[in-house]
């Protein structure tokens, strides 16, 4: 039996026949809840923040001079050292010269090696052959154009040193430190700078959060424009940083591209030392 179905025998209101009045078996606590406020739940204007204007994990718009600096280090202190040769008091000086600027360079390459993670991936079986045979093409593009477009003097020019007088030794060792600075160090700290960090830098100011192999033609152009400007041999330099533009983007190797500067220097090279065409170098 509920409590509305037994009488109250203590309850006062109770009289004659009349029958109690029913009592509710609704208690306080459930009562129905009142209306709730139309304004409950709307933030107020007051108390609210302000809404941010950028995600602070946002990326930056462009790199720091932190993020460019191991990029471009080594290839400058290249051609400052570079600079200073034809400040040496006679071309006797020139071997130990550029043996000391290798040493500097090589040192300074070595201290911004953060930039080597670039070389990744390695290129595949065919994509080396392509880099080879980029290499060795590029090679005939600075030899076959040679005399066929103008010169600028404000371009620079080659020491054009002829190590034919130096002693059996001392010409021996400097080759073989021509040759290193030739075939290893000079493409590893180009490749690194052209294509690696300026054309993402020309694609987007924040060059990081672009890939290693991403290429488009404006940034293509306006590289291998930069390429030919610090080259006495800017025509066929022009063509060079295009086509290694063009493997890049093909393979996505920044390998790729070292490798097939490190064939055409050395082709260069070969052929310097058995025409003494000194010119090239």
């Amino acid at each position: 039996m509920t409590t509305e179905d037994s009488p109250s025998a203590a309850d006062p209101g109770t009289t004659g026949g009349m029958p109690p009045a029913p009592v509710s078996s609704r208690t306080e606590t459930d009562s129905p809840p009142t209306p709730a406020d139309p304004r409950a739940g709307v933030p107020s204007p007051v108390t609210e923040p302000a809404a941010a204007t950028g995600s602070p994990n946002s990326p930056p718009a462009e790199a720091s001079l932190r993020e460019i600096f191991p990029y471009a280090a080594p290839l400058l202190a290249f051609l400052l050292l570079g600079s200073l040769e034809g400040m040496l008091p006679s071309a006797d000086w020139y071997p130990l010269a550029y043996t000391a600027k290798v040493g500097i360079v090589a040192v300074v390459a070595w201290i911004c090696r953060s930039t080597w993670r670039d070389l990744r991936p390695l290129p595949t079986p065919v994509t080396t052959i392509l880099a080879v045979a980029a290499g060795i093409l590029v090679f005939l593009l600075w030899v076959g154009l040679d005399g066929l477009y103008p010169t600028f003097p404000w371009l620079g020019q080659r020491a054009s040193f002829d190590p034919s007088g130096l002693e059996s030794p001392v010409r021996q060792a400097f080759l073989a430190v021509r040759l290193a600075g030739l075939v290893v160090l000079v493409p590893w700290i180009e490749e690194l700078f052209w294509r690696s960090f300026l054309i993402r830098w020309l694609i987007k100011p924040n060059f990081l959060s672009v890939p290693v192999g991403k290429v488009t033609p404006t940034a293509a152009i306006v590289s291998s424009g930069a390429f030919a400007l610090v080259h006495p041999e800017w025509l066929p330099a022009f063509l060079t940083g295009l086509l290694w533009a063009g493997l890049l983007g093909r393979s996505g190797s920044l390998a790729a591209c070292v490798l097939s500067h490190a064939v055409a220097n050395l082709a260069l090279g070969l052929y310097v030392l058995t025409t003494g065409a000194w010119k090239y170098w």
